[in-house]
């Protein structure tokens, strides 16, 4: 079997230290995962794996560029929140018509009244009561047409916020760290200088510097 060839490391000279950072990485990183289980109000258990990771000192050094985090849509925190709200709504309703527990009673007592200029006495508070009902509700409706009006304003920004962050992440940032990420894949690192270096561009940096000498091609030269 051919042994491959190890690059030259540009500052020592030297190809016995040298080794692949993948290597490297994977040699000194260890990845698991636990399953662990979780029971909704429904009584229905629920499992689900999650991934765990350990790395040595070296590990931690020779770690591939983080993926950057696509930015969130802001529809779902909306959506929660409309659903809250209609919750909320629905739970409150109710208490709309507890006026009308008082108007039962009292068209009982007023019936044997004399009527007052012709109006029967039961028309009073049911006018009263009724009349305070309807302008409580139109209250509340004209409050919650003002809210959703001013939600829909708020998500209408938020929402140009995202598609302007979405923009500048796929146009930008992603293509960034994939580049990155392809300049890690070919790294070599020299464990006699703690360097390391990409062999067409005969540079070598200190294990410090890695990050930098990805992204910065500014300082690759």
């Amino acid at each position: 079997m051919n042994t491959p060839i190890l690059p030259t490391c540009p500052k020592c000279k030297q190809t016995d230290q040298v080794q692949k950072v993948t290597s490297i990485y994977g040699l000194n990183t260890k990845e698991w995962y636990e399953t662990r289980s979780s029971t909704d109000a429904d009584g229905h258990t629920h499992h689900y794996r999650e991934k765990h990771e350990a790395h040595t000192q070296l590990g931690l050094r020779l770690k591939p560029p983080q993926q950057p985090t696509s930015p969130f849509h802001p529809g779902l925190w909306y959506g929660i929140g409309v659903f809250i709200v209609i919750f909320v709504c629905s739970m409150l309703f109710p208490l709309l018509l507890v006026p009308l527990s008082f108007i039962v009673p009292m068209l009982g007592l007023t019936t044997f009244l004399p009527e007052v200029s012709g109006v029967p006495t039961w028309v009073i508070p049911v006018v009263v009561i009724g009349g305070g009902t309807l302008c409580v509700s139109v209250v509340i409706i004209g409050l919650l047409v003002w809210a959703g009006v001013k939600v829909k304003q708020r998500f209408d920004r938020d929402l140009a916020n995202y598609k302007s962050k979405k923009a500048i992440f796929e146009r930008d940032d992603l293509p960034r760290w994939q580049r990155a990420k392809d300049r890690w894949d070919q790294l070599y690192f020299c464990m006699r200088d703690e360097t390391v270096f990409i062999p067409s561009e005969n540079k070598a940096v200190s294990v410090e510097h890695m990050e930098k000498y990805l992204y910065d091609p500014l300082f690759r030269n």
